[in-house]
């Protein structure tokens, strides 16, 4: 193509050797420009400054990773545990004898029958252990013991008596013969001395005059030892009548009914027990605290039917023996106000105050574990070794190993643990106590 020949094949054969090389050429211009191309495409991109664009989906997830992060977070805040704390505070620590109390009547009265029979309940009572709890007066019939054999004798014996009364009102037998007697003697008196009538039979008359009385106060004597018996027999039967009455012996209240409407009773059987109204605050303490408690002392009393109240009540007396089966010894006690409705049967707590400590350090009695404690201390629980001082079943004093205004947990402390994230929620506790 370019290069002469003289003959066809010196022409063929320089073709052949041409064309390869002629290829060859093209092919490395053409490879050296895209080399170019891309090289300076590279070098824009290095020299040019970079910009992010994100498109609008990936924005969308951005978001959506925030809010499963809050979503998360929150999650675990609320999923936390809650401690109720209380606040350490300043009060009135208080060294006191515990013991547990008991409301008793002042005085019990059981009524028993006084004699065999069927028992009937009064109107009132007749509810049976129903009427437990209502009041009763003095002399107020609680029940009847119907004694038939009783009620017939009486009935017969009253019939007898008014008999004897009627037939007292009537002249006894032998008034009217000692009357006719006693006129006929006036007759001969008067003519006696005429002679017209002898002297012997002035003399029969006045003996006759003489029997009939002494036979009319025999009459009379007998008739009034009749009168006397069948009275007194009257009143026997009577009061056996009267014993079959059951009454109230005091005014109080019916604490208890042993009998049933209808049942046989015997004499001596315990039918109803009636309390008086007025109570006193029996208390118990350990051998080993008795010493310390002395007639005179203040006690802070607790009963489980007030629990949001204390009331106040002072030592009467330390009872000396113990009961042989506790062991433990009795006080009594006298409640200043007691409440209107208290009743017996009531039970509770009691503190004996001994000694007293001001402007001390206290915390709920029920925030220690012995000697330690669980304060929660930004947002951490830690646990405390406290030196207990003087202790009472709602406070006690601190000496060490808590400060004022440290957070305690009061409750479930065996749900949390020294170095455990919890969330706090502080309870309104009861004020420490002042200077009784």
């Amino acid at each position: 193509m370019g290069i002469p020949s003289t003959s066809n094949g010196n022409l063929r054969y320089g073709v052949l050797v041409v064309m390869p090389s002629q290829i060859y050429e093209q092919a490395e211009t053409r490879s050296a420009g895209r080399h170019d191309v891309i090289a300076n495409k590279s070098r824009e991109q290095h020299t040019s400054s970079p910009k992010l664009k994100f498109p609008p989906s990936k924005t969308v997830l951005w978001i959506g990773a925030a809010a499963v992060v809050i979503l998360f977070a929150l999650a675990y805040f609320f999923l936390m545990p809650v401690a109720e704390v209380a606040t350490v505070q300043r009060g009135t620590a208080i060294s006191a004898v515990y013991g547990t109390v008991r409301i008793e009547p002042a005085f019990v009265v059981r009524v028993r029958a006084q004699n065999d029979g069927f028992i009937r309940l009064a109107e009132s009572f007749s509810a049976g252990r129903g009427a437990i709890g209502r009041s009763v007066e003095k002399g107020q019939l609680l029940a009847t013991i119907t004694d038939e054999e009783t009620s017939r004798e009486l009935k017969q014996a009253r019939a007898d008596l008014q008999a004897a009364v009627d037939r007292a009102a009537l002249p006894l037998p032998s008034s009217e013969l000692l009357k006719a007697a006693e006129d006929n003697l006036q007759r001969l008196e008067k003519v006696v001395g005429s002679g017209n009538v002898p002297a012997v039979e002035y003399q029969k008359a006045k003996s006759e005059v003489n029997r009939l009385r002494g036979d009319l106060e025999t009459e009379r004597i007998e008739r009034d030892r009749n009168l006397k018996s069948l009275e007194e027999t009257t009143k026997k039967l009577e009061a056996q009548m009267k014993n079959a009455e059951v009454r109230s012996q005091i005014d109080g209240i019916l604490t208890n009914v042993q009998t049933i409407d209808g049942e046989l009773v015997s004499d001596g059987n315990e039918l109803f027990t009636v309390s008086s109204r007025r109570n006193y605050i029996r208390g118990e303490v350990n051998e080993e605290d008795v010493g310390e408690v002395k007639p005179g002392m203040k006690a802070k009393v607790q009963l489980y039917a007030y629990r949001t109240k204390t009331f106040t009540a002072r030592v009467s007396s330390v009872q000396p023996a113990a009961d042989p089966t506790t062991q433990r010894y009795t006080v009594v006690l006298e409640m200043e106000n007691p409440p209107d409705n208290m009743m017996v049967g009531m039970t509770g707590e009691m503190n004996i105050i001994t000694g007293v400590h001001e402007n001390a350090p206290v915390v709920p009695t029920r925030a220690l574990l012995v000697d330690q404690a669980l304060v929660v201390n930004g947002g951490i629980v830690q646990r405390r070794t406290v030196n207990v001082g003087f202790r009472t079943l709602d406070f006690s004093e601190a000496l060490s190993g808590l400060v004022d205004g440290d957070h305690v947990i009061v409750s479930d402390q065996d749900k949390f643990h020294s170095g455990q994230p919890v969330r706090q929620r502080i309870i309104n506790a009861p004020p420490p106590p002042k200077v009784p």
